[in-house]
C-alpha cells in the first residue's frame, strides 16, 4: 500500500513540473496554447510547403528513374527500390522537422538512423562482379546526396561536391549504351542525373542554410512524457494486483541472513569484480563457404581450405584470376592469362604458366608462386614468408619484382644446368639512407661475406667467406605438394622436380 501511494505521488509531482516547464517554453517562444504557432506545431506537418515540394520532386523526377530501371536488369531494379525506400525515410524525417524543434545530437541520431540505414543498403548492393556495376555505382554514389540533412549552413556546397562521383559512373553508362539497341539504359542514367540536379534545386529553395526545423514545434522525436505518466498511474491504480506475480523470498533464501548461502557457488560474490575481457579481444570470425565462380573472363576463387585440386583451364590472354582468403591450397593455371591476383591467402601455392600483365600478391603469409614460362612483373605488398620460383625465361628477360612492406621474401632462380642446383636468394629488408648533396641516397645492407644458399634434396647447403652472421632465411624450401617430390630434389634422369611432378607415398 505504501509503495502504491508513493508511486502516485511521484507521478503527480513529475507531471506538474513537466507542465510548468512546457508552459514556460511556450511563453518564451511565443507559442502559447491557442496561438497560430502552437496550432502549426501540432498539426502542420503534412501541410508544410517543403514536404509537399519533396513529394512533387519524387513523383515527377524519380518516377522516370524507376521506369528506366526495368530495362537495366534485376540488380539495378533492386538498388533503385532501396533508393526509393531511402527517399521515403527522408520524407518522414522532413515531416518530423516541420513540426519539431531541432533536437540535440542524441535525438538527432535517432531521427537520422532510418535514412542512414537505407543509404547503407543501397551502397552494399554495389557489386563489382555485376555486369551493371556502373549503374549500381552511380546509384550508390548518388544516394550519398541524401546526407544533405546533416549539413548545416552549406548543404548546397555538400551536394555540389557529392554529385560528381555519381555523374562519373553515369557518364560511363551513357558512353557504353548510347547509339545502341539498349539506348534506354543511357536514358536511365540521364534521368537519374536530372533527379539529383532537381534535388539540389529543392534544397536551395527550401533548406538554404540547412534542414528547416520548426522553432515553435514540439519534441515529437523524443517520445511523449504522457506515456510514462500513464504507466506510473496505472501501476499505482492496480494496487495489490501490481505485485501479485512477484515471488516471496523466504528467510532461508536471503543471503544477509544465511552465511552458508553466501559461501556457496549459487550466489555470486559481488565484492569481487568479475574478470574483465582481455583488451582487444574479438569474437572469432564465422567461416565462409568456399566459392569458385566465373563472371565473363574473370575467375574468383574464395575461402578454400586444404584443397590441392584447384585449377583454371579456360585460359586466354584476357582471363583474370583472383584468389582470395584461401588456406593450405594449391591452384594450377596451365595456360596464358592476363592477370593473377592473390589476396589474403595463407600457406597457399600457385603454379601459373604465363601472365601477360602482372602477378599481384597482397597481404599473404607463407605463400609460394611458381612461374613456369613468363610474366613481365610480380608485385608483393604486405606479404610475409613468400617464395617466388622463376623460370629461366623470366631471368633472361629481366622480370621486375616490386615489393613493399614485405618480410622474409626469397627468390628461387632455376639451375643453369642439370649438374647444378636451384639458388635461393633473399630480398633485402634492411636499408641505409644517407644525405648527399642535398639528396637521399639509399642502399641495402648485406653481409660482407659471399653467402649462398642452394636447395638440394630438400635440404640447405651454405658457405661463407667471412664470420658475419647470415641473412635471414625463413624456413627450408620444401613444397612436396602431391607426394614425395620437393622442389630442388633430383629426378632420376637429372634436373629438378617441379611443384606437381612425382605423385607417391609421403
Amino acid at each position: 500500500f505504501m509503495l502504491n501511494r508513493r508511486i502516485k505521488e511521484i507521478a503527480r509531482n513529475m507531471e506538474t513540473r513537466m507542465a510548468a516547464v512546457e508552459a514556460r517554453l511556450a511563453a518564451l517562444e511565443g507559442g502559447k496554447p491557442g496561438t497560430p504557432a502552437a496550432a502549426a506545431a501540432a498539426g502542420g506537418a503534412a501541410a508544410a510547403p517543403f514536404v509537399k515540394a519533396f513529394d512533387e520532386l519524387v513523383a515527377e523526377f524519380f518516377a522516370p528513374v524507376e521506369q528506366g530501371a526495368k530495362v537495366c536488369g534485376p540488380d539495378v531494379e533492386k538498388s533503385v527500390a532501396a533508393f526509393k525506400e531511402a527517399l521515403a525515410a527522408q520524407r518522414d524525417m522532413l515531416v518530423v522537422a516541420s513540426s519539431s524543434r531541432q533536437p540535440f545530437d542524441v535525438n538527432l541520431q535517432k531521427v537520422l538512423k532510418p535514412t542512414s540505414d537505407l543509404m547503407g543498403k543501397v551502397d552494399t548492393l554495389k557489386d563489382r562482379r555485376s555486369k551493371q556495376f556502373n549503374h549500381l555505382a552511380m546509384l550508390a554514389e548518388g544516394v550519398q546526396c541524401l546526407g544533405w540533412v546533416c549539413v548545416e549552413k552549406t548543404p548546397i556546397s555538400f551536394l555540389s561536391d557529392t554529385m560528381p562521383g555519381s555523374e562519373m559512373y553515369g557518364n560511363k553508362v551513357v558512353m557504353e549504351f548510347k547509339n545502341t539497341d539498349d539506348a534506354a539504359q543511357a536514358d536511365f542514367a540521364k534521368a537519374f542525373k536530372q533527379f539529383l540536379l532537381e534535388l539540389q534545386k529543392y534544397v536551395k529553395a527550401h533548406h538554404t542554410t540547412g534542414l528547416a526545423w520548426n522553432p515553435n514545434g514540439g519534441t515529437g522525436y523524443a517520445g511523449s512524457a504522457g506515456g510514462l505518466f500513464a504507466e506510473l498511474n496505472a501501476l499505482g491504480a492496480a494496487g495489490a494486483s501490481a505485485t501479485a506475480n512477484l515471488k516471496k523470498v523466504q528467510k532461508d533464501q536471503m543471503t544477509h541472513k544465511n552465511p552458508a548461502l553466501r559461501a556457496s557457488s549459487l550466489v555470486a560474490d559481488m565484492s569481487k569484480p568479475a574478470p574483465a575481457a582481455p583488451a582487444g579481444a574479438k569474437a572469432p570470425a564465422a567461416k565462409k563457404a568456399p566459392k569458385f565462380s566465373q563472371n565473363g573472363s574473370k575467375f574468383f576463387i574464395e575461402h578454400y581450405e586444404d584443397d590441392r585440386t584447384l585449377s583454371v583451364t579456360e585460359c586466354t590472354n584476357k582471363t583474370a584470376v583472383c584468389m582470395v582468403a584461401c588456406k593450405r591450397s594449391l591452384l594450377q593455371i596451365p595456360g596464358k592469362i592476363n592477370t593473377l591476383q592473390i589476396d589474403g591467402c595463407v600457406k597457399t601455392s600457385i603454379v601459373v604458366e604465363s601472365c601477360v600483365a602482372s602477378i599481384d600478391v597482397i597481404n599473404c603469409k607463407s605463400c609460394e608462386i611458381q612461374v613456369t614460362d613468363w610474366t613481365p612483373m610480380i608485385t608483393l605488398d604486405g606479404c610475409e614468408g613468400a617464395i617466388i620460383y622463376l623460370s629461366q625465361k623470366c631471368v633472361d628477360n629481366d622480370v621486375a619484382i616490386v615489393s613493399s612492406k614485405c618480410s622474409e621474401l626469397n627468390i628461387v632462380l632455376p639451375a643453369k644446368s642439370n649438374d647444378e642446383d636451384p639458388v635461393e636468394l633473399p630480398v633485402p629488408e634492411q636499408f641505409e639512407t644517407r644525405v648527399r648533396n642535398g639528396a637521399l641516397v639509399t642502399t641495402h645492407i648485406s653481409p660482407v661475406g659471399a653467402w649462398s644458399r642452394v636447395v638440394c634434396g630438400g635440404s640447405l647447403r651454405m658457405s661463407c667467406a667471412s664470420r658475419m652472421g647470415p641473412p635471414r632465411f625463413p624456413r627450408r624450401a620444401r613444397l612436396g605438394f602431391q607426394g614425395r617430390a620437393r622442389l630442388g630434389t633430383r629426378a632420376p634422369g637429372g634436373g629438378c622436380v617441379g611443384l606437381h611432378s612425382l605423385p607417391g607415398p609421403p
